[in-house]
């Protein structure tokens, strides 16, 4: 148990009206200590350092139950999770959820798969695949109350490949940094297509650094030619 980051972790919470009892820290050390140790033989962050962790890990993941209505046992998919986040921080502070995990490295499954039999997580579903197939599959498709995506890509290939699976009613949430104007703007067709409308966007701050939620409803049915071929809502976006 490491004590220094417990201690770090607790205050940078509060500091962001983050309510954390000791259960939850010591088992966000728990993972933190998985995850450190799976990263010296495969590539799951390189987010190492304690107070870029804390910050740019867990308080950014825990900012979506700060501003975002997730109903009682909302399911849930994290679109492209890596090593489980947001969604397993979304999961530790609203265990009533059922998430999938959606992730297309064998490796980091792997690992998905190793924390929740060693922090021995319920309702949680990890899916190796790439979303652009998953999203085609029954029970997957038009399924989630939400998707969420912490992903590098552009808000119109997220729209791609996260609206599928939410349901009419639903809704999905981009996680953005500070600058997303023009983003939005290039996105406008793919969320039209999609079937989704952007309801709202959240700022926030951790640290140093103002993050955004872009949070988008699905108001229509997707077409049921979307999302393309894998690879092509990257290489050729809407």
């Amino acid at each position: 148990m490491d004590n220094e980051f417990m201690i770090l972790l607790k205050k940078k919470a509060e500091e962001s009206g983050i309510k954390l009892d000791e259960t939850k820290l010591k088992t966000i050390d728990k993972y933190r200590n998985l995850l450190m140790d799976w990263n010296k033989k495969v590539n799951l962050t390189r987010i190492t350092e304690k107070n870029e962790f804390v910050e740019k890990h867990v308080i950014d993941s825990l900012m979506i139950t700060k501003h975002v209505e997730i109903k009682e046992g909302a399911s849930i998919i994290d679109v492209g999770t890596g090593p489980g986040i947001p969604g397993f921080f979304l999961k530790l502070a609203r265990p009533d959820i059922k998430l999938t995990l959606l992730e297309t490295i064998r490796k980091k499954t792997d690992f998905l798969f190793e924390v929740v039999r060693k922090l021995n997580l319920k309702d949680i579903e990890i899916l190796n695949d790439r979303a652009e197939n998953a999203a085609k599959k029954y029970p997957y498709r038009e399924n989630y109350d939400m998707a969420v995506a912490r992903a590098v890509s552009s808000l119109n290939v997220l729209s791609e490949l996260c609206l599928p699976f939410v349901k009419t009613g639903g809704i999905f949430v981009a996680m953005k940094g500070e600058k997303i104007k023009e983003e939005i703007r290039l996105a406008e067709k793919s969320l039209d297509i999609m079937g989704g409308k952007i309801q709202d966007v959240k700022e926030y701050a951790v640290g140093e650094v103002n993050h955004k939620l872009i949070i988008i409803k699905k108001e229509n049915k997707t077409p049921e030619k979307y999302p393309r071929r894998p690879g092509i809502p990257e290489k050729n976006p809407l």
